[in-house]
């Protein structure tokens, strides 16, 4: 099997996620015989699209922008798995990991007509018969990740359909660069191994073991003051710097306060 990593961590080899990617694809390798290419977007230069459709009219299928997506695409189309590896940000993707999904449009056709068995991507068929599989491996700050991550999935259900992909969402990721946590981070780690051993020999990963993988690292009022006190300040560190951005605020025309 050929797998194709996407790292979209601006934290690029030190991201937390690719912790949790790296031990998927090593359980998958006990029952798969697995190459694995890893692409650090950090390191491409992937520009956002212009929204200027001259891959829809000046050169159809072609994007205008000289930059590494086109090689990056190819590289989707030719492997067999893709990994999304990245972190959640702000309920979102990464900025350049976003800008590579929005460069994906040469890859439809903007004809509608014809189209109305077709769901996906807003109506815009795809140009290319493609078996590939996706997996999005993903950690956050939260402790729930059931609602956090619903812009994401909204995301990829309209690129790749509802049952198009599939999830392994982890919250907590900070602790996986935090000493205090190691041990319980390295077991969570033998549980994504596992997970990655079930994809590789059943094509899914078991509901049990699923479970196990998703669930609370540390109880969440626990997880919480770990994470706050791992930040080194309080919130009257942030006082002078609120203080200057009311006054910036006021100067357009409005009164804000803070909170606390």
């Amino acid at each position: 099997m050929k797998i194709l990593v996407i790292n979209g961590s601006p934290r690029g080899e030190r991201s937390n996620t690719l912790l949790l990617t790296n031990a998927f694809i090593e359980g998958m390798r006990k029952f798969e015989d697995c190459t694995t290419d890893i692409i650090t977007l950090k390191n491409k230069k992937v520009e956002p699209c212009l929204g200027c459709f001259g891959c829809w009219t000046g050169t159809p299928g072609k994007c205008v922008i000289k930059d590494d997506v086109r090689e990056i695409t190819a590289k989707m189309f030719a492997a067999d798995l893709i990994i999304f590896s990245f972190p959640l940000f702000y309920y979102a993707l990464p900025s350049k990991l976003k800008a590579l999904m929005e460069r994906q449009l040469p890859t439809v056709a903007p004809f509608m007509i014809g189209q109305s068995d077709y769901f996906v991507n807003g109506g815009h068929p795809p140009r290319f018969k493609d078996s590939t599989r996706i997996m999005l491996i993903s950690t956050c700050g939260f402790y729930p990740t059931d609602k956090s991550y619903d812009a994401i999935r909204a995301q990829f259900r309209m690129i790749y359909g509802d049952d198009g992909f599939d999830e392994l969402f982890v919250g907590e990721g900070e602790l996986f660069c935090r000493a205090p946590a190691k041990r319980r981070c390295d077991a969570r780690l033998e549980v994504i191994r596992r997970a990655g051993e079930e994809y590789g020999k059943f094509g899914k990963i078991t509901p049990e073991t699923f479970a196990e993988a998703t669930s609370h690292i540390f109880p969440p009022n626990m997880y919480a003051a770990m994470a706050d006190e791992g930040w080194g300040r309080t919130i009257e560190d942030y006082r002078e710097n609120d203080e200057e951005f009311i006054a910036r605020v006021a100067k357009e025309g409005k009164k804000i306060e803070t909170i606390y």
